[in-house]
């Protein structure tokens, strides 16, 4: 019986296992950016990415969902992505402007996050924002260095640029009818 109950808590806790561990990602991600690995960035980004995707899945599978996960998972996304952005931006691949706009939108919805009851869950245009970001840093970081994925990865880009304001106001009107 003990054992069983050990078993729950511990596939309870993979979900926010793997977004914490997207988190700890974070600094071999700064460091190899800084030291200009781009191999190794586009690596953690698709282990970032597999994370993102199984600790997903196996909060629905089991029922696993819970307020730490709500808040957690969408944290760990964005600062996984964004700071492959920012690198961009300063690389002049991206303009300043777009990014200073997606910063501004996330600052939003993570307040709406903190202060929503159930952590505001990411709606499916939002997991597709998402992964149209992750799709557009592996693009820019692929070690193939061909001019159509610089293309496709400021494709990507943009309809994850475009997807921030929709899904900032589709969070806004469920927030509104929230309070």
């Amino acid at each position: 019986m003990l054992i069983r109950k050990n078993l729950q808590k511990w596939a309870f806790d993979i979900p926010n296992l793997l977004s914490i561990s997207r988190l700890f990602l974070v600094f071999p991600l700064i460091l190899f950016l800084e030291i200009n690995k781009p191999f190794y960035v586009f690596i953690l980004i698709i282990i970032g990415g597999l994370t993102d995707y199984f600790d997903g899945l196996i909060a629905r599978k089991f029922n696993l969902k819970t307020r730490l996960g709500a808040i957690l998972d969408p944290l760990s996304d964005k600062v996984f992505y964004l700071i492959p952005l920012v690198f961009l931006c300063k690389n002049n691949l991206i303009p300043f402007w777009s990014l200073t706009l997606i910063l501004f939108r996330e600052l939003i919805i993570s307040s709406l996050r903190n202060i929503t009851k159930d952590g505001l869950p990411a709606s499916m245009l939002g997991k597709l924002k998402t992964f149209f970001f992750f799709t557009s840093v592996i693009t820019f970081f692929t070690p193939l260095k061909i001019s159509l994925l610089n293309n496709l990865a400021l494709i990507f880009y943009w309809l994850g640029f475009f997807l921030t304001f929709v899904t900032l106001l589709g969070y806004l009107r469920i927030k509104k009818n929230l309070i």
